[in-house]
């Protein structure tokens, strides 16, 4: 399975929520429990310039308690964003999620824009289909040959 195909299945069709870099924290923390997902990408204009985890304001409430009024979405995402391309297999993902300890990778259209957002909850997703699809057909298989 590729990649392509995990987004149209996903119930959002993979939209994306996006932000400035410049917006607050705050704002960041409500778009997350408004679309109730875990990352959103900090856009500057059409390019990825990094993406905030419900982790990484975690961390950044552990160094200063007022960091959701006073700090920038800049300030605390991750600038080192890895991606993934339409085209791209699950194992690749799963290879990319896990060497690099991530949950959530921005999907790059053949136009070379972001054309949504995978998670590892999508992987996995995908991962249990594809094995029951597999175990039903040898099911069949078995049956038929009685």
């Amino acid at each position: 399975m590729i990649v392509k195909t995990i987004m149209k299945a996903k119930a959002r069709g993979g939209g994306i929520v996006s932000i400035s870099p410049d917006a607050s924290v705050g704002d960041a923390a409500r778009l997350l429990a408004e679309y109730k997902i875990g990352a959103v990408l900090a856009m500057d204009g059409d390019k990825v310039a990094g993406i905030l985890s419900e982790r990484d304001i975690v961390r950044g409430l552990a160094q200063a308690v007022d960091v959701c009024s006073t700090a920038r979405v800049r300030d605390l995402m991750t600038a080192e964003v890895f991606v993934c391309h339409e085209d791209d297999t699950v194992e690749r993902l799963m290879e990319i999620m896990t060497s690099k300890r991530i949950r959530h990778l921005p999907v790059m259209g053949t136009d070379g824009r972001v054309s949504g957002i995978v998670t590892i909850g999508d992987v996995v997703k995908s991962r249990l289909d594809e094995t029951k699809m597999e175990a039903d057909s040898l099911r069949d298989y078995v049956m038929a040959g009685r």
